[in-house]
């Protein structure tokens, strides 16, 4: 084991919610409005079944073997020259997936809150903070991200009570007017971001009680989608086709808020969810690849290797994009494509190798 640190089921399910939902809940609104207009809130429910077989795969594969991440288990299945591929190029695509995460965070908050701020100030200093906290192990982690996430769950939630009185429920008619073919397209965004649960095969050889680890993680991606479609619906009432034509809707929503004119301005409340939220993903993501590497390289420990890959996360995130638009283009149907083919089809093939395996195994018992 590359640490002994150990958290439980329900640890994992909680620091995975703002993994999912941290850089997809400013962002969904748009993209679902852009493919399924008025039924976008239908898309998150879509994905959260994709979530919930994203689940299932992950766990699976660990009860291949329990004590071994998804790099391990590659290497047992499909032998030495071909795991180390698989784990050469989780290697690869990993720095680049959180090069992205950090790029959004930064573009986020140098275009609301601090425009005359150098960008590597912005990513630099998120990332040293969420690289000592992935250095401290994953029982660190797991702590911070409880905590984190009651914040990042009240922020959001006292933002949408507060819309209440502007909201126009009309705007949800008529339903599936065009069929449920719009909403599924729509689907495809937030499908790319529950893809992201397949984090669970690198975290539960550091899970205590594993047996928990299906339902809870369940329980997770049924409390993302529920958070998705309310984000959707608040959204939709508020401001009906205009949704799509912002980059962040959440944040422009913020700014409807206006009760008895003292409690205005309220986009720092959007601003506290987001760095509540990144803070726990890119620290997530950060010990990830680290242990991916750890385990590449047969390390003992995977402590010594945080800091030079969080650097290395930050040079991909200057290397993944230039501007805001290269940022969209990133999340667009291609990459949203890219990503569901890096963390669900590649770990679900590894899974019908195993069945075959197995299947062949049986078949040459009962012959002999």
């Amino acid at each position: 084991m590359l640490e002994t640190g150990k958290i439980s089921s329900s640890q994992m399910a909680i620091l995975l919610y703002p993994s999912i939902l941290a850089t997809s809940i400013l962002s969904v609104p748009s993209i679902t409005m852009t493919h399924a207009h008025q039924d976008m809130w239908i898309s998150p429910i879509w994905a959260g079944l994709f979530g919930m077989l994203t689940v299932w795969v992950a766990v699976k594969l660990n009860r291949l073997k329990p004590d071994s991440t998804l790099i391990r288990t590659s290497f047992s299945l499909l032998g030495a020259v071909p795991g180390f591929l698989v784990g050469l190029f989780y290697i690869f695509y990993l720095p680049h997936l959180t090069g992205i995460i950090i790029r959004q965070y930064g573009e986020f908050i140098i275009s609301n809150a601090l425009p005359m701020t150098p960008q590597f100030i912005v990513t630099g200093s998120m990332v040293l903070v969420c690289a000592i906290n992935a250095r401290l192990g994953i029982e660190v982690i797991g702590r911070s991200a409880q905590i984190f996430t009651a914040v990042f769950i009240f922020l959001a939630a006292f933002i949408f009570v507060l819309l209440i009185g502007q909201l126009h429920p009309s705007e949800l008619l008529p339903i599936a007017e065009n069929g449920i073919g719009p909403s599924i397209k729509g689907a495809l965004a937030p499908a790319a971001w529950f893809s992201e649960y397949i984090l669970i095969a690198f975290l539960l050889p550091y899970v205590n009680d594993r047996e928990k680890a299906m339902r809870k993680s369940m329980l997770s991606v049924l409390f993302v989608t529920i958070t998705m479609v309310v984000t959707n619906l608040v959204c939709l009432f508020l401001m009906g086709d205009l949704t799509s034509s912002f980059i962040y809707p959440v944040m422009i929503a913020a700014r409807y808020i206006t009760i008895a004119d003292f409690m205005q301005h309220l986009e720092a409340l959007v601003i506290a969810i987001w760095i509540s939220g990144i803070f726990v993903k890119i620290s997530v993501f950060l010990y990830v690849y680290s242990i991916t590497v750890a385990d590449w390289l047969k390390l003992k420990h995977y402590r010594s290797v945080v800091m030079p890959l969080a650097f290395l996360c930050t040079v991909f995130a200057y290397w993944s994009a230039r501007s805001q638009a290269d940022i969209a283009n990133l999340i667009s149907v291609s990459g949203n494509t890219y990503t569901i083919a890096s963390l669900f089809i590649l770990p679900l093939l590894l899974l019908l190798v195993s069945l075959i395996k197995n299947k062949l195994t049986r078949k040459k018992k009962a012959s002999s």
